[in-house]
């Protein structure tokens, strides 16, 4: 018998197994057989894939990969290089019990036999779902930024290491124009050599974050507007290693507020003839739109307001002018009214004593008329003493001649003092000159009265005698006695006249007055007319001024309104400025 000591290869060998345990216990682990046949699987790698082991052992490999894949010449060399004994390594994508997605990171390993063939493969896995998940979620969102955004990557020091066409688009370069270059080249050469760009880059270096909207110089000093994020990334000790900055091109943003913003100040200033011409974008150009059109609206109204501004304007001070140009003439008719009521009173006056003077006449002709039929009744009584008076008669005849004649003349007078009466106004005066020939015939009358009465005395002895031609005296006297009768009725229709044409100039002198009354009151009316003319005209002037604050396409004219002068006045009468 003899023995050997394999102290150390048991040693080693729980080295080993240790080892495996320790493996099997923090990876998923899988073994095949070398055309891909599962031998046996941890509880790991059960748990990761989903199936028990009852359901995979004897199962071959491509039962985790996709069928595609499976049957690709991929595959097949994947599986030749382990049977050549090379292992695999790396990340791959396997499908779960009810085809679940699996990622893992592994590695296949060939066993080799102490011959150096291989016997067999054993799979060390890590699931990495999660992290290929979390990876891919990652990509996603940068590829997407990368393709809606400018995306532009810097070392600390500001130098250029690489930009996406966005990028690149925005600016107007090529990668191999900027590439090595200084962020400077982006900025205005002010701000490039200010303590403020500096501050900028120090901020950044310290890991801070800067973002807002940027002024940015494109290829040929094309001024760019951004907006932007400038982001350090941090290695795995928390140093920032680089600067990625993720814009958005702004320029026409800018443009358009820069524009609305010129044109609100312009119309905030009165400008109306201000408008955008710029494109700004589909987004801003409904708003382009809209303010030029409200300033073309406003050029519009503030146009016709003035326009009618102007048109009141010039309507007022017309009115106001033939207002004035009224009251002057009103106030001249008044004048007028003044004097024609002044002669209508003293017409009154004259015709009212005309009146009484036709009443006096009458009533003396009364008396006349009565001492006639005195005589009368005399010369009845004395018709047996007038025998003796017949040496008198031719002279009595004469004087009855003179009789008939005043008569026939106070006949004349009295029908054109009744022509005259019918007449208004200078019919008075004919008036007062035929009543005084009336009062000079009824003097003659009187003397010759007078005359025949002297006669009659001196004839007296001789009354017996003249019987026969005192009777016929009396018939003459009769007769004159009927003429006196005739002309005291002329004088009563005289009378009467005067009475009418006295209350026919009092209702003219009435009407006058009134006349005068209407005038002072259309004297009021015109002033106020000519005082509202007034105030138009100056509402017109300031509503002019406010909108001549505004600067139209075209210019109009502004007219200026006087200040309003003094307005004519009616008092009592008179007129006075």
């Amino acid at each position: 018998n003899y023995s050997i000591d394999i102290t150390q290869l048991k040693i080693k060998s729980g080295y080993y197994d240790g080892k495996l345990f320790a493996i099997s216990k923090s990876l998923a682990v899988i073994e095949f057989n070398m055309d891909g046949t599962i031998l046996t699987a941890n509880d790991n790698f059960l748990q990761v894939m989903g199936y028990t082991l009852d359901e995979i052992k004897g199962q071959h490999h491509q039962l985790f990969a996709d069928a595609h894949y499976a049957n690709s010449h991929e595959y097949k060399e994947f599986w030749q290089k382990l049977q050549q004994g090379k292992f695999h390594s790396g990340e791959y994508q396997r499908l779960g019990k009810g085809n679940k997605e699996v990622w893992i990171q592994a590695t296949y390993n060939p066993i080799l036999d102490p011959s150096g063939r291989p016997v067999k493969v054993v799979k060390f896995a890590t699931d990495i779902t999660e992290q290929k998940q979390q990876s891919a979620n990652y990509e996603g969102q940068l590829s997407a930024i990368n393709k809606s955004q400018a995306v532009i990557e810097f070392s600390m020091d500001g130098i250029i290491l690489h930009a996406n066409d966005n990028f690149l688009n925005t600016m107007g370069y090529r990668l191999d124009e900027i590439q090595g270059k200084h962020h400077s080249l982006f900025a205005e050469p002010g701000y490039a050599a200010s303590n403020e760009y500096n501050q900028f880059w120090h901020k950044l270096n310290l890991g801070q974050f800067d973002s807002g909207e940027y002024k940015r110089l494109g290829k040929g000093g094309k001024e760019v507007w951004i907006q932007a994020t400038y982001n350090p990334i941090l290695d795995t000790n928390g140093n920032p290693f680089k600067v990625v900055k993720y814009a958005t091109d702004i320029t026409q943003r800018k443009l358009a507020v820069r524009c609305i913003k010129e044109a609100i100040f312009s119309l905030s200033e009165g400008h109306l003839s201000h408008n955008i011409d710029n494109d700004l974008g589909a987004e801003f150009n409904i708003l382009k739109d809209a303010m030029n059109g409200l300033t073309r609206s406003l050029n519009s109204m503030v146009h016709e307001i003035t326009n009618t501004s102007n048109n009141v304007y010039q309507g007022s001070q017309s009115i106001a002018t033939d207002s004035e140009e009224l009251s002057k003439r009103i106030e001249r008719q008044a004048a007028s009214l003044e004097e024609t009521a002044s002669t209508m009173e003293e017409l009154t006056a004259t015709v009212k004593q005309n009146a009484k003077s036709a009443e006096d006449v009458s009533v003396h002709a009364d008396q006349a008329m009565s001492k006639a039929a005195q005589g009368q009744q005399t010369v009845s009584n004395a018709v047996n003493a007038m025998s003796d008076i017949e040496g008198c008669s031719n002279r009595i005849s004469d004087i009855i001649g003179v009789i008939n004649e005043i008569a026939f003349q106070t006949n004349l007078l009295a029908l054109n003092a009744s022509v005259e009466a019918a007449r208004a106004g200078e019919a008075g005066r004919g008036f007062a000159v035929v009543a005084s020939e009336v009062r000079n015939l009824a003097q003659r009358s009187a003397s010759a009265a007078k005359e025949i009465k002297h006669l009659i005395e001196d004839s007296s002895s001789a009354v017996a005698k003249g019987s026969e031609l005192v009777a016929t005296s009396g018939e003459r006297f009769s007769e004159l006695t009927q003429v006196v009768q005739e002309v005291n009725s002329m004088i009563m229709d005289i009378t009467r006249a005067g009475q009418e044409q006295s209350e026919g100039v009092t209702a003219v002198s009435s009407t006058v007055a009134q006349l005068d009354n209407l005038t002072q009151k259309n004297m009021q009316l015109v002033e106020q007319s000519t005082q509202a003319g007034q105030l138009m005209r100056q509402q017109a002037q300031h509503l002019l001024q406010q909108v001549s604050t505004f600067k139209v396409s075209s210019t109009q004219e502004l007219l200026l309104a006087p200040e309003p002068q003094k307005m004519f006045q009616l008092v009592a009468g008179t007129s006075t400025l």
